[in-house]
């Protein structure tokens, strides 16, 4: 994380974690998909069929998939991916238009949180939003968004999310089976004076101690300019909400294999706004 956001790391305690928490190879991805599988399974189980394999998502420049995994045996604890608005709009801008202060900002969303049942799932959640929480910053990202089913909006209450739009209005959302969401927002910039504020339980964890299992030097840096388009909401012509759409793989992007026509990819893209 930036030196900004924390103290000085010689101010900072140090913490290890039975676990570690990372960026996701493809030889991750497998596991993944059966994590999340067995989990939105068990509330929602036509969506949970349909994650039993890795999604395009999960390859594409613009996401990144975190894993949580176990020191003692390597077993995946806990998982997320973003989705950032960098070349195409986020999933949940297919089901839900935005008030006009998120419109042209970096904007990162969170999907398929899901962590295993155990006796350090609360742990496991806190360090992956740690993890969440210093990409997003990194990335200089004015809004972190999600999309919260009951009772999985409460989690973001207590972060400190809000609402985007009138407080407690669910939406269904298309990237989640249409079961209603709570859609939401949280401020990296100013994440620390607000929960400083108030004393948040968190603070301590995330901005005062210092956690060498949380590596994030596997991202990718996307430091170019970020194309932020709007949604189409003619959804006859606009592509499904987690398709294929993708400038490149972003395996390929961190091998440096590919180099990134920005002209090109904002002709592309432009099929959202029209």
């Amino acid at each position: 994380m930036e030196p900004s956001v924390l103290s000085s790391q010689n101010k900072l305690t140090t913490q290890t974690l039975p676990f570690v928490v990372r960026m996701a190879s493809q030889g991750d991805l497998d596991d993944v998909a059966a994590l999340r599988s067995n989990a939105y399974g068990k509330h929602l189980p036509k969506l949970g069929a349909t994650l039993r394999e890795p999604e395009e998502s999960d390859y594409e420049l613009g996401c990144e998939v975190m894993v949580a995994r176990s020191k003692f045996d390597g077993s995946l604890l806990g998982t997320l991916r973003t989705h950032a608005n960098v070349f195409k709009p986020l999933p949940l801008q297919a089901s839900i238009r935005l008030p006009a202060q998120y419109q042209g900002e970096r904007m990162v969303e969170t999907t398929r949180l899901c962590v295993k049942g155990s006796p350090n799932s609360s742990l496991v959640r806190n360090a992956l939003f740690k993890a969440l929480f210093q990409y997003c910053y990194s990335q200089n990202v004015r809004w972190m968004m999600a999309a919260g089913r009951r009772p999985v909006d409460r989690i973001y209450d207590a972060l400190m999310f809000v609402d985007v739009g009138e407080v407690g209005v669910f939406h269904p959302m298309a990237h989640a089976g249409n079961v209603p969401h709570r859609v939401m927002s949280f401020s990296p910039a100013h994440a620390k004076a607000n929960w400083a504020a108030c004393q948040h339980p968190l603070y301590e964890f995330v901005f005062e101690t210092w956690h060498p299992d949380i590596d994030l030097a596997t991202s990718a840096q996307m430091n170019f300019p970020w194309i932020c388009p709007e949604a189409d909401f003619d959804m006859e012509s606009a592509p499904a909400p987690l398709s294929g759409f993708g400038p490149m793989s972003r395996y390929d992007y961190l091998s440096n294999s590919v180099d990134i026509n920005l002209d090109t990819l904002a002709n592309t893209a432009g099929r959202f706004n029209a």
